[in-house]
């Protein structure tokens, strides 16, 4: 994860505008590409992504979204976590999944912890969660 360029991004067009070359946030109105990430971490997230669609869908609870979707938070940044769930009453009137970026973070959000040290930001504080913790095992591999 590196920052991508000292360009300003100042609307959400702009951001969805950017080269599909790669995963950006923009934090502290900074770009940042995010890069790709390993087999095991994508394997995870989609163990994690699919087992929470299936659920959140079959009991009719909201949204899940990828790593895809980024959310703009309340300082203005941008964060994409690797899977991210919406509560239905937060889409209650909404026909249709906007196609821009959701407005505030997620309800949850899960995203490797130790991203946040390369992103320059924080990425639990933007989505206003205060404590973090590990799941067993999943942390374990060398």
């Amino acid at each position: 994860m590196t920052i991508a360029s000292e360009r300003k991004i100042s609307t959400d067009e702009e951001f969805m505008a950017l080269p599909e070359d790669g995963r950006y946030e923009l934090v502290n109105g900074k770009l940042v590409n995010m890069g790709s990430s390993g087999m095991e971490h994508g394997a995870i997230g989609s163990f994690l992504g699919g087992s929470l669609a299936l659920y959140v869908r079959s009991n009719k609870l909201g949204a899940i979204c990828d790593s895809s979707t980024a959310f703009t938070m309340k300082t203005g940044n941008k964060r994409a976590p690797d899977v991210s769930f919406i509560a239905k009453e937060r889409l209650q009137g909404v026909k249709r999944l906007p196609k821009g970026y959701f407005q505030g973070s997620p309800d949850l959000a899960l995203g490797n912890p130790l991203s946040q040290q390369y992103s320059g930001g924080n990425s639990r504080q933007d989505c206003g969660v205060f404590r973090q913790r590990n799941a067993p095992g999943l942390g374990d591999s060398p």
